[in-house]
């Protein structure tokens, strides 16, 4: 176990080298995608604030609070991306359809570990992250919330869920790509972008009926809504272990249909190739 931990932990340093190698390559066109990436978290945010701020907060939020709810969003979305952004890790539906994962077959790696680490982004992938830890420090200190270990570990245990929610989405879905090729190759690229237009709003005085499907079959409310609320203290109980359920449930079932995918992979490969978008 240790050996495998301290492999993982080798191939991050890697990559992370390799990611400032890039930066430092073409520091002018690096320095262009990082601003522009950051242009495009803020612009992302900025209209939902703004409304809140117009009318002295939005979906049963004050402005404050909605800011924390971005920021939280920002937060963990910024670290997905990061973690997993990078050559289409976590749009596997591009890779699957792109025939590209007999590049992962041939390497001597196990297949986990190259997804838990090919898409780490640690310097032209921090933007998002970046802005969420600054969106989320100020909500905190205009809220002025009490810095106590319930709220750091709900924190951190929230972040972990919309990693996982997010994985497990596109992992579920881009399966399909195994069958389908050229149909599903930008599955995951559909569900994580809806994902990232639903899940920065609040959800306050949608029916229950909505609510269900917005935290169950399309989990956009506990990607920042649910977790923010959990932070502010406006939900207590077994709605606390919501995200945790439906992420692992996410996962499971990503994990099944994934490897069901790859056993027909391994029978039948892909009908096409295409090397764009893949480390080479």
């Amino acid at each position: 176990m240790g050996d495998k931990l301290r492999a993982v932990l080798r191939l991050l340093g890697l990559y992370a080298r390799m990611d400032l190698n890039w930066v430092l390559q073409d520091f002018k066109a690096a320095l262009i995608i990082i601003c522009a990436e950051i242009i495009n978290n803020l612009t992302a945010v900025s209209g939902i604030l703004l409304l809140a701020v117009r009318f002295g907060g939005a979906g049963g939020l004050s402005t404050d609070e909605i800011l924390l709810m971005l920021g939280f969003f920002e937060l963990s979305d910024g670290l997905c991306y990061m973690l997993f952004g990078g050559f289409n890790v976590l749009h596997i539906s591009r890779r699957i359809g792109r025939g590209q994962v007999d590049h992962m077959l041939i390497q001597p790696r196990p297949l986990m570990v190259q997804l838990l680490t090919e898409g780490f982004m640690p310097v032209s992938g921090s933007g998002g992250f970046l802005i969420g830890i600054l969106l989320t420090a100020l909500a905190w200190t205009r809220l002025h919330l009490e810095v106590t270990l319930l709220r750091l570990f709900l924190l951190l245990l929230y972040m972990l869920c919309h990693i996982l929610l997010m994985l497990g989405q596109s992992f579920l879905l881009g399966s399909a790509a195994f069958r389908s090729p050229v149909v599903s190759e930008e599955l995951s690229t559909l569900i994580l972008d809806l994902n990232g237009q639903l899940g920065r709003f609040p959800l306050f005085g949608l029916p229950r009926w909505l609510l269900g499907i917005l935290y169950t079959a399309l989990p956009v409310g506990l990607l920042a809504y649910l977790p923010s609320l959990a932070l502010l203290g406006r939900v207590t109980g077994a709605v606390l272990a919501l995200p945790v359920c439906i992420a692992a449930a996410f996962m499971l079932a990503a994990a099944c249909c994934f490897r069901a995918g790859l056993r027909r992979y391994l029978q039948y490969s892909c009908n096409r190739y295409k090397e764009m978008g893949h480390r080479r």
